[in-house]
């Protein structure tokens, strides 16, 4: 028989996101209700590539860790139920204060789910910077390695500067490396993941030019830091 996987932190955050929205909810797994939110959370899940067996993502399971958020709740009296585990502790934790950031990013989660359904590959990503989900975080990686905006950005930016360097640290690989340097840099996606909406065509203005280290520093933790902030680190630096 099949191990039905863990819950990812894409399903986490559209459970989370009902249970804000339906606090005061029994969450019965007969209700359609739950029977509607089981079937959104399996289609992310299969988004994934993920899969199981009979019981996999069913409204049973949904109903089960809705109640696991209660137990996280200070303002319900009840107290729900007494097992969870440090996934559903962590995504409470990043978005009790900020609902609304939650509620958006689900809406992007569930869009990105229509763009990609029927294809059967689960998104590549790295663990840092899947803080709000990997399909968003696929979105978001696409959007940074689209050559042809790449590419845009790039000539345009060296027509402005004559020369591509990193808008954080100045750092420029021709003069450091020569020729092998040449038109080599990042590009960095400044909008949040959690802001990304699918369908919204990516403007030269939302890429910013980063070297490998300055990009990587962006992506470490979250929230991410703005090319500005970088830049002050860079400053109090030392180095």
């Amino acid at each position: 028989m099949t191990r039905n996987p863990n819950w990812t932190r894409d399903e986490h955050m559209i459970a989370l996101d009902h249970y804000f929205q339906h606090p005061r909810s029994w969450y019965g797994e007969t209700s359609e209700e739950i029977q509607s939110l089981a079937a959104q959370i399996r289609g992310v899940a299969e988004s994934l590539g993920l899969e199981g067996d009979e019981t996999f993502r069913n409204a049973a399971g949904v109903s089960m860790k809705l109640l696991n958020f209660r137990r996280l709740d200070p303002n319900h009296s009840a107290r729900g139920l007494p097992r969870g585990s440090k996934d559903e502790e962590a995504v409470w934790n990043d978005y009790v204060d900020r609902p609304d950031e939650l509620r958006h990013a689900v809406s992007a989660i569930l869009a990105m789910v229509k763009e990609i359904k029927g294809t059967s590959a689960a998104p590549q990503v790295d663990l840092e910077e899947a803080q709000e989900g990997a399909l968003l975080t696929r979105l978001h990686r696409y959007r940074e390695r689209n050559s042809a905006l790449v590419r845009r950005k790039k000539a345009a930016f060296t027509k402005s500067y004559g020369r591509l360097y990193c808008e954080a640290c100045g750092f420029d690989f021709v003069k450091v490396y020569g020729d092998r340097g040449e038109g080599f840099i990042e590009c960095h996606h400044t909008i949040p993941v959690s802001a990304l909406e699918a369908g919204r065509k990516t403007k030269l203005a939302d890429l910013v030019l980063l070297c490998a280290n300055c990009h990587r520093m962006v992506h470490s933790n979250k929230p991410w830091l703005s090319v500005e902030q970088l830049r002050r680190c860079l400053t109090r630096s030392s180095y």
